[in-house]
């Protein structure tokens, strides 16, 4: 199964009055070892425009923001070792892996 990854679905970033959202994160496992990837984006319009630390941005969160970020971390990560699970069972069907 080289090129085939399985993924979580995307979980939207809110702030407490945050209709849009300010980000989305989700994770990859890539068999046979399963190995996993977390992408998380962060929209443009967050990023500071100066960091105090050399060759970094910066994105300042609130609680509420950062909360958000936790519980949806909890959501990919729970759900990449349900997949992953299922996955080496045989327990899933050829249309939960998509070509990379």
């Amino acid at each position: 199964m080289e090129n085939k990854v399985i993924s979580t679905n995307f979980y939207l970033l809110q702030g407490a009055d945050d209709n849009s959202g300010f980000g989305y994160i989700y994770g990859l496992a890539c068999p046979p070892d399963y190995a996993t990837k977390v992408k998380l984006y962060i929209k443009d319009d967050r990023f500071e425009p100066e960091s105090d630390l050399e060759n970094s941005q910066l994105v300042v969160l609130d609680r509420v923001e950062l909360e958000s970020i936790s519980k949806a971390a909890q959501y990919v990560n729970n759900s990449l070792d349900t997949l992953i699970s299922l996955a080496k069972r045989n327990l899933l069907k050829d249309e939960c892996f998509e070509d990379v």
